[in-house]
């Protein structure tokens, strides 16, 4: 199955793969608190309706199916598995399934306010093509993190209210970005020699027994760049955004 645009936004657990990598995850905390993180995915089979909105893009709206067994979720969209939590006493095992190869990710199910949930490395390297043409690569390090920073009985955005016990993530992609091009295309493509720096950081909101409610992720592009530096400020031209937003309350 292909679903190139849902990866634009993880729908997996945002708890373990908010983003996911290439290695292992890592945590900060050692599993021993207060809030269990399972009681805030699906407690029972669901079907629940979310909205995708982006900046000067049509909305898409998809239905995720949801299968709740006492050790395992399944998630599927279109008919295809997309994500299976394993749920162990003291973890939950992540696997994000995709065409492109899975990514396995976890967390210590027991966490507290401002715990690190985990924080892994990127270290991969895209070939730049035009057309059938490879013209270079592009290359990018990095860490991706997320944190448990609040606990919350409300949040809303624009028309989309939602009440209960609900918890925020924060989560941050800091990478660094270097584009080599073949010497016989320099000047020739639009990409250019050269590293850059990014900061690209979202929020999800995950509510007690449904699971994802919204996936906030407003980013700056600054001036002759095409990757977000969040850790900067733009005017509202460069502004960009992408919301997911569950269809209920």
């Amino acid at each position: 199955m292909q679903k190139k645009w849902l990866y634009l936004i993880p729908l997996s657990l945002i708890i373990i793969g908010c983003g996911g990598t290439e290695n292992d995850t890592t945590t900060t905390n050692k599993g021993e608190g207060s809030i269990d993180l399972r009681t805030y995915l699906e407690k029972e089979d669901s079907s629940k309706n979310y909205q995708l909105n982006k900046k000067n893009t049509q909305n898409q709206f998809y239905t995720e199916v949801t299968t709740v067994t006492s050790n395992k979720i399944e998630r599927k969209i279109a008919g295809f598995t997309n994500t299976i939590i394993n749920i162990e006493d003291k973890k939950l095992i992540n696997i994000d399934v995709s065409d492109e190869g899975n990514i396995n990710t976890s967390s210590y199910r027991h966490i507290d306010i401002g715990d690190t949930l985990f924080s892994t490395d990127i270290n991969s390297t895209k070939t730049l093509k035009v057309g059938t043409q490879e013209v270079g690569t592009e290359k990018t390090l990095g860490t991706n993190s997320c944190k448990l920073t609040e606990q919350l009985d409300k949040f809303s955005k624009g028309s989309n209210s939602y009440t209960g016990d609900i918890i925020k993530v924060k989560c941050t992609k800091a990478t660094t970005i270097t584009t080599k091009v073949k010497d016989e295309f320099v000047g020739t493509v639009n990409h250019i020699n050269g590293t850059v720096d990014s900061i690209d950081t979202s929020y999800y909101y995950q509510k007690k027994d449904i699971g994802l409610i919204a996936h906030i992720n407003d980013d700056c592009i600054p001036t002759n760049m095409t990757y977000p530096d969040d850790s900067t400020a733009c005017s509202d031209e460069q502004k960009t955004y992408s919301y997911i937003y569950y269809l209920g309350n």
